[in-house]
């Protein structure tokens, strides 16, 4: 049997073409949609080329009355504003039942959800959303890049700065990503082929080449490169050039490998006996799809049927307006003779105007009607819009009739919701894996460097607080979750009113309800200021954690409410920022509290010594007093009730 080796240069070139014929239907579905949701609708494919182009004008009228309504890109936008309501949040199920295991827990999902606020994670997740939708399924990839994270160290002969690495996470839409053609899912896949197009000097620079790479993308043979120069402005394509990234998997007949090739040519690769570079076995890659297709990788998308309708729709307005242009306006018929000098003709009110009766009077010729059925057409096929899209009146927030009750709207929503529970589903699943693969990545990494790595967690309250790590912070395996919830579209309005509605109902539920919960709660959009203006101690006391998170000492007033402040700030205590926190963190946060403990004891016993002064007053003696405590204890027995009798 001939050894393995990895796939040469144009090994690697002849699969992505052929990736690149299996996926033909894929890839133009992705370029059509593309143009449609960027208002360019009047538009066809080119068998011959490959390419989209522009519809040619019947005739010259043509010119004047073809308009485009776009009704197709705001739904869309509507369908990704729902998908991404939610910010992502990441569990990891604990790997025992110990403290350890439970700090290893909290400071995984901290370091998750850090990592995605750092590397701008939702930025990401709307651009690979669009994308699925665009060709019904897409990608991102997971790779660890050593140009990413804070500087560390300085490199003493070139003093360049080196970096500590990080996690980049790279959206790639159907046109540029293929897996192994046949493969029901990305598990069974061996390979996955990356193409994208580049400037040469960003190619020479980031592969370090000691040749200029050749601009060869206008040259290629790919479709969607074709599609993508085609389509540039002022006809004049910019010079780029292809790269193709292979990597495949380990298996039980080869190592895996990772290849890199640049104008025909292997630029990188991680092969030859180093194995895989990824610490998990599986492809480094996670596909998200809109509508399964089964026993393929690939999807459908419902911006595909979408794009007839929205064709339809833009004809039949445009014969509308061709209608208003040609036989919209109204005519005066003159007969002829009757009128001596037309010229007398004006449009002012009340203006004389001779006639000659036998020969009959001027009057207006009223303009002829729209056929009905054209108008009832353009409204038939938006709502048949609305039918592909989800989007009836209460997901475009607008109340239907008189169902304004908080039950009717939330199943008005949820009947529109319901039918994304699926791509909601395959999300969550998409971003659980990356945030394994993440975690597993920043493991081997830190194993192999055995650096001591700082992250950085941003509160609710907006502060920034940093906690250190190890690789042995990180699970070996780390079972991560996305709840639903996360990821599923849901009506604000309609949450909004059912809590309300809640409210009103059983308004007992709602007393121990605090109003920054509350306006959580309700999604308000600046939950500060309500807080600010609802319950400036709350606020206030937010404030401080704030600054306490920093170790920056806050010294409390003695206006203040301490029992508000001391609520707010044991619930910051019971948070994980304060576990993962730096001890002189918690020291700071913990002498903030004692110190309104301080205060509030020193209240009462004032109030109780000026009780005690006034005249007829009947206090308990001190003696009744429970230690530490900020107010008196109430007696054992009642007044009028007999006591429990000493034992004799």
């Amino acid at each position: 049997m001939k050894p393995w080796e990895p796939p040469k240069p144009a090994e690697v070139i002849d699969l992505w073409n052929k990736a690149d014929r299996y996926l033909l239907k894929e890839r133009r579905d992705y370029w059509m949609n593309a143009s449609y949701n960027s208002g360019q609708q009047w538009i066809w494919w080119d068998q011959t080329r490959n390419i989209v182009q522009e519809l040619d004008y019947a005739n010259d009228n043509e010119r004047y009355t073809r308009i485009t309504v776009d009704k197709f890109g705001p739904r869309t936008t509507n369908l990704l504003s729902r998908m991404t309501r939610s910010p992502l949040v990441w569990e990891v199920e604990p790997s025992g039942t110990d403290d350890a295991s439970a700090r290893r827990q909290r400071l995984q999902e901290q370091l998750l959800l850090s990592e995605a606020h750092e590397q701008d994670w939702a930025d990401i997740r709307e651009e690979h959303l669009l994308q699925t939708l665009y060709g019904g399924s897409a990608a991102i990839s997971v790779e660890w890049d050593p140009q990413l994270g804070k500087i560390v160290a300085t490199d003493p002969v070139t003093a360049i700065p080196i970096p500590a690495g990080g996690v980049r996470l790279t959206p790639l839409g159907i046109s540029e990503f293929c897996l192994e053609p046949g493969s029901p899912s990305v598990d069974d896949a061996r390979y996955w082929i990356k193409c994208v197009a580049l400037p040469p000097e960003q190619v020479k620079e980031r592969y370090d080449l000691d040749f200029d790479p050749a601009p060869d993308a206008e040259a290629s043979l790919s479709s969607r490169h074709r599609t993508l120069l085609s389509r540039r402005p002022q006809g004049q394509p910019p010079r780029l050039t292809l790269v193709y990234c292979y990597y495949e998997r380990p298996t039980t007949r080869t190592p895996g490998c990772v290849v890199h090739v640049v104008n025909n040519k292997q630029v990188y690769a991680y092969a030859d006996g180093q194995g895989w570079p990824f610490p998990f076995p599986h492809l480094n890659i996670t596909v998200g799809i809109q509508r399964k297709i089964p026993r393929t990788w690939v999807g459908n998308t419902l911006l595909t049927p979408a794009r007839d309708i929205q064709y339809a729709y833009n004809r039949a307005r445009s014969t509308i307006l061709e209608h208003m242009r040609k036989a919209a306006n109204a005519r005066l018929m003159v007969p002829a003779g009757s009128i001596e000098d037309s010229d007398t003709i004006t449009t002012d009110p009340a203006d004389v105007l001779e006639y000659n009766a036998e020969l009959g009077e001027p009057h207006w010729q009223s303009a002829p009607e729209v056929p009905r059925w054209i108008s009832n057409e353009a409204a038939q096929l938006e709502a048949e819009l609305d039918d592909i899209f989800f989007t009836h009146a209460v997901t475009r927030g607008q109340a239907p009739g008189d169902r304004n009750s908080g039950l009717a709207l939330s199943v008005l929503a949820e009947k529109d919701d319901s039918p994304l529970a699926p791509m909601a589903r395959n999300q969550s699943s998409v971003w659980a894996r990356i945030g394994q693969m993440t975690l597993q990545l920043y493991r081997a990494y830190a194993q192999q460097s055995g650096m001591v790595r700082s992250q950085t967690i941003t509160t609710q309250q907006g502060s920034t607080v940093q906690f250190e790590w190890t690789a042995e912070d990180i699970d070996e395996t780390p079972q991560v979750k996305v709840p639903l919830d996360a990821t599923a579209p849901r009506s604000k309005i309609a949450t909004q009113s059912v809590i309300t509605s809640l409210a009103q109902t059983f308004p007992a539920a709602f007393q121990n309800i605090d109003g920054a919960s509350l306006s959580r709660l309700l999604d308000l959009p600046d939950p500060k200021g309500f807080m600010a203006s609802a319950d400036p101690d709350v606020a206030k006391a937010e404030w401080e954690n704030g600054l306490l998170m920093q170790a920056t000492p806050v010294m409390p007033a003695d206006f203040d409410d301490h029992a508000k402040h001391i609520a707010q700030h044991n619930r910051e205590r019971k948070s994980p920022a304060y576990e993962l926190a730096a001890s002189d963190v918690r020291q700071a946060i913990d002498v903030h509290v004692q110190a309104h403990q301080k205060l509030a004891a020193d209240e009462a016993a004032a109030q109780l010594a000026a009780q005690q002064q006034m005249p007829g007053s009947e206090m308990l003696p001190q003696a009744n007093e429970a230690p530490g405590s900020l107010v008196p204890q109430a007696q054992t027995g009642q007044p009028g009730l007999p006591q429990e009798m000493p034992p004799q």
